[in-house]
């Protein structure tokens, strides 16, 4: 029987913000239910700080270097490797996507994506900003609801929590699941 899969890709998060792995400070409690039930790489090291180097490391395996994908803001993936969704989905796993993917700049307009990245369900939103005018995920999402994105964006702190960005993709993950 094949495993599932799900992968959560936090933006920039440290170990030391997860309570779970040692912070008493904060309160984490959906992550530390991850930590506990499932896996947990307590001893790993990403391979760049910087968001696309570090995704073009994780979704590879390989050096940032070694695809051709050092820094932010670069106008396409250079197709260096196959992701290892496309890997995934090659051995029969059904893969969705929901939320940034980021190996290419996504200022302004949607994000091409990869020639064969492997994802069947792919719903985009990289950023919580409303500046780009079509496939923006989070954004047909807060309109099907009612509620016009550009306004709740000029001040993010009076968003409902319903409708925000995270809650958005954690319900559409769910429904892919």
């Amino acid at each position: 029987m094949t495993p599932n899969i799900l992968w959560i890709c936090t933006d920039q998060q440290r170990w030391d913000t997860i309570r779970a792995l040692g912070n008493d400070h904060i309160r984490t409690p959906n992550i530390d239910r991850l930590v506990r039930d499932g896996v947990a790489f307590d001893a790993a090291f990403c391979q760049s700080p910087i968001c696309t180097p570090s995704r073009a490391s994780f979704l590879t395996g390989l050096y940032p270097s070694t695809v051709h994908g050092t820094t932010n803001g670069n106008l396409v993936w250079g197709e260096g490797a196959p992701l290892v969704t496309k890997l995934l989905a090659d051995a029969g796993y059904d893969c969705g996507l929901v939320g940034k993917f980021h190996l290419a700049g996504g200022w302004h307009r949607v994000e091409p994506r990869p020639a064969d990245d492997g994802y069947r369900v792919f719903e985009w939103s990289h950023a919580p900003r409303n500046d780009w005018p079509e496939g923006h995920g989070w954004k047909e999402w807060v309109e099907a609801k009612g509620y016009d994105l550009g306004e709740l964006c000029q001040d993010l702190t009076q968003c409902p929590p319903e409708l925000h960005r995270e809650y958005w993709c954690t319900e559409r993950a769910i429904d892919f699941i």
